[in-house]
């Protein structure tokens, strides 16, 4: 089985914060993309437009992230103001199918990601190694975070994800009886 590239372009066109994910969202590639909106976030962006034409596949933890995303423009009162352009048939249907339909609008007619050099490689989120790679610790809260924001997006997600939960918050425990 060959290992799809994974590559993720950010950028800032008309005061939208625009975000190309190429090959594979993952966990590995998923928190340089939520440290990347919450910058964008504090400096004032409110709009983004999620562009998944050259995606290939979402795991769960790179779709907790995306929701996290729209939860927090919700709570910042910019609830229409995401967007995921481009996205397949299976794309949309796994979004919907997880909730994510209700933060962000799927291919509602929203210009994507212009192609033309305003787009920058997102440090850490290519195959490229890692400058800083995350501790088990920091990958464990990033996966915990990403499915309690899917868990808060729609209720209905809560028994999918339960056992990963429950296996990382024992993890969590059994990791500060050793501290």
């Amino acid at each position: 089985m060959v290992d799809t590239p994974k590559s993720i372009s950010v950028g800032c066109v008309d005061d939208r914060v625009c975000i190309r994910i190429v090959g594979r969202g993952t966990f590995q590639n998923s928190q340089p993309v939520r440290q990347y909106a919450l910058e964008m976030m504090e400096r004032g962006l409110h709009e983004f437009v999620i562009d998944l034409g050259q995606c290939q596949a979402l795991d769960s933890t790179f779709l907790g992230v995306l929701a996290g995303i729209g939860l927090r423009l919700r709570e910042l009162g910019h609830a229409s103001a995401a967007h995921v352009v481009n996205a397949s048939a299976r794309h949309a249907e796994l979004l919907q199918t997880l909730g994510l339909d209700r933060l962000f609008d799927i291919n509602a007619g929203v210009q994507g990601v212009p192609d033309n050099g305003h787009l920058h490689p997102l440090p850490d989120a290519s195959v490229v190694p890692l400058t800083r790679p995350l501790t088990k610790d920091e990958v464990a809260d990033l996966i915990l975070e990403a499915h309690q924001n899917l868990i808060r997006t729609n209720k209905r997600n809560a028994p999918r994800f339960k056992e990963l939960l429950q296996s990382i918050r024992r993890r969590q425990i059994r990791q500060k009886h050793k501290e």
